[in-house]
C-alpha cells in the first residue's frame, strides 16, 4: 500500500483532540516525546471521557506503531527547551481534505479529513473550527509534569 512520510514538530502539552485512522501510524522522534492515548473501544455514544486517556513516554530513536484502534493526536514535548520532532508514516493521502457534505451515520460527523476521524475537546481550536466535540472532561495539560527527570 502506498505510504507517506511527514514531520510533526513543535511545542505542546495539551490533549485538545484525539483522532484515529483505519490503518496504523508509525512515529519516530528525534527528541523524547509523550503520546496521550486512549482506546477507540472506550468511546461511548460517540463521546470519550478524557479520564480514560493515558500518557506514554517515548524515548528518541524508538519507533512506535500506533494501531488503528488507538486514539491519539499531536505529540507532547518531554523537554520544553527542545520541543518535539516526530517523523510520521501513514497511508498515502491521509489527512488530506475530504469531508462529506451531510452525514448519514455517526462516523460521518467525526470524519475531519481523509482517513482521519476526530474527537475534539470543546476548548480546542479544532472545535471552534467545526470539529465534532466528542471529548468530555478535562482538556488534559501535562505542562506541570514536564520536564521530568530521566
Amino acid at each position: 500500500m502506498p505510504f507517506q512520510l511527514g514531520c510533526c514538530n513543535g511545542h505542546n502539552t495539551k490533549l485538545n483532540c484525539l483522532e484515529y485512522h483505519r490503518d496504523s501510524e508509525f512515529n519516530l522522534g528525534t527528541e523524547d516525546f509523550i503520546l496521550l492515548l486512549a482506546k477507540q473501544g472506550e468511546i461511548e455514544n460517540d463521546v470519550l471521557d478524557t479520564a480514560k486517556v493515558k500518557a506514554f513516554f517515548v524515548p528518541k530513536g524508538v519507533l512506535v506503531e500506533v494501531y488503528a484502534t488507538t486514539l491519539h493526536y499531536a505529540p507532547c514535548h518531554a523537554d520544553p527547551a527542545k520541543g518535539f520532532r516526530v517523523l510520521v508514516a501513514l497511508p498515502l493521502n491521509t489527512n488530506t481534505d475530504y469531508r462529506p457534505g451531510t452525514g448519514k451515520n455517526t462516523l460521518d460527523k467525526t470524519l475531519w479529513a481523509r482517513n482521519k476521524w476526530l474527537l475534539a475537546h470543546k476548548d480546542s481550536s479544532e472545535a471552534k473550527a467545526g470539529a465534532y466535540v466528542g471529548l468530555k472532561g478535562e482538556n488534559i495539560d501535562i505542562a506541570a509534569d514536564v520536564p521530568f527527570c530521566c
